[in-house]
């Protein structure tokens, strides 16, 4: 990605498809000049400071369109450039013959990215609250959508940052010791600069293990039905996905593999998976263990497990024993076969259902979005791409400063601390983009559409 950043750039910022306005956006020093340049009437801005102005575009053959022109004239804007947003009646023609009367003027097209990626070299945004743009744009679902804002208000880079100034800070304390080690002045403790630094150990641990949750790597939550053979999982799957995809059938273990399905509830996108039933396999049946073995997988990789329960056999100790093998915080008991109890609701089970009569399925899948949406809230801070991106440089970082803790205990030279204190800050410093490379910043703004 081209770094010139005195060039003014022009794209159509709003998103594809209908609506009842569009957005065309410019950045750059000569922004308010270019954007006025295709207007009539008086071409200076009205006043030096931001507002918003309406003007009537010039058109061919002499017609003209009244549009909003919100202008940012001088570096308070998001780019920290000359930046001028033209708000249009949502007509793509419009707006696509807009740009290019811009581009006549002056302005060149923008890459993709190429807005928040110059607010980021401004010291707008830092590198990980402009992944939260691309995470908000992204965002499928609400606890998406949270952990974005939380991580562009300063969610995620607050507690690095934090953590790095007070390495920079135990670091500058170490080294002036260490000039005025001759004098014997002490400028830090030793038992000070431990603690400090296992504090910061902790709180980048704790960060780790919320990296390494499953709810970052997963584009789409997964939800599994498992139970024991013959239990109306196959059945439940049916109805839920509206497909015939499983088979079914009154003998137990027909379905022997697991297959999914996305599917979009509430406008939050979701893949199911129907799994073999759980049973004990022989040691020659290599067939049935492999059978168990991808259930097994697909279980443990799943976001919350259905539990399929026969309602007309209700919880028998096998159920019982599968229950407790399953994660208590990710599990969701569901009665199957509900119509053929006299009265559902009164058994071991609130979530009564049938796949054949298609009963309970509204309530069912209104109490899956809203465990997927508590579990996604309460673990999930960052983005998966920043997720990805950060939880190298955060190991490195952990390593060094367990290295500092077992160089206090083997009485270690000042000289090794700090030089592991510095590595530290560099990897915290990647992270949030104190230091970049230009391969980095297109990797990260490359994934961003035109217009952001």
């Amino acid at each position: 990605m081209s770094l010139d950043l005195d060039r003014t750039i022009a794209a159509i910022s709003s998103a594809p498809g209908t609506g009842g306005r569009c957005i065309v956006r410019l950045s750059g020093r000569d922004a308010v000049a270019i954007a006025l340049s295709i207007t009539t009437g008086n071409m200076a801005p009205p006043t030096a400071r931001a507002e918003v102005t309406q003007r009537s575009i010039a058109l061919p053959e002499g017609r003209t369109l009244t549009a909003d022109f919100w202008i940012w004239p001088t570096e308070r804007s998001y780019t920290r450039q000359p930046q001028v947003e033209i708000h249009l009646p949502g007509s793509r023609p419009i707006a696509d013959g807009l740009v290019a009367r811009l581009r006549t003027q002056g302005a060149h097209l923008a890459q993709p990215g190429e807005f928040t990626m110059r607010a980021f070299l401004a010291g707008r945004l830092d590198l990980t609250q402009a992944e939260a743009v691309l995470g908000i744009i992204d965002a499928t679902g609400e606890g998406r959508f949270q952990s974005a804002l939380r991580q562009l208000a300063g969610g995620l880079s607050g507690p690095l940052q934090n953590a790095r100034t007070e390495l920079v800070e135990l670091l500058a304390l170490l080294e002036a010791g260490l000039d005025f080690v001759e004098e014997d002045i002490e400028f830090i403790s030793q038992e000070e600069l431990c603690g400090r630094i296992n504090g910061i150990l902790t709180s980048l641990i704790e960060l780790r293990e919320q990296i390494n949750s499953r709810t970052y790597g997963q584009a789409l939550p997964k939800i599994a039905l498992v139970g024991l053979p013959n239990a109306g999982k196959s059945t439940l799957f049916n109805a839920l996905t509206r497909s015939d995809d499983a088979i079914t059938s009154s003998t137990a273990g027909t379905t022997r593999d697991f297959i999914s399905r996305k599917v979009t509830w509430q406008g939050v996108d979701l893949e199911l998976i129907d799994t073999a039933g759980h049973e004990t396999a022989s040691q020659d049946d290599l067939l049935a263990k492999l059978m168990i073995e991808q259930t097994r997988f697909a279980t443990e990789e799943s976001d919350l497990c259905l539990l399929c329960v026969d309602a007309t056999s209700g919880l028998s100790e096998e159920i019982c024993l599968l229950q407790q093998r399953l994660p208590a915080d990710r599990l969701l008991v569901v009665a199957t076969k509900s119509d053929a109890q006299p009265d559902p609701t009164a058994t071991f089970c609130q979530l009564a259902t049938s796949g054949t009569k298609q009963t309970g399925l509204d309530l069912l899948e209104k109490t899956i979005l809203q465990r997927i949406e508590s579990l996604q809230l309460s673990t999930t801070q960052m983005v998966p791409e920043t997720a990805v991106r950060c939880l190298g440089a955060i190991e490195a970082t952990i390593e060094s400063l367990t290295t500092c803790q077992h160089g206090f205990s083997l009485e270690l030279s000042e000289e090794l601390v700090a030089s592991e204190i510095r590595f530290a800050i560099s990897q915290l410093a990647e992270v949030v983009g104190a230091v970049y490379t230009d391969d980095l910043l297109d990797v990260i703004f490359s994934r961003f559409c035109i217009g952001k």
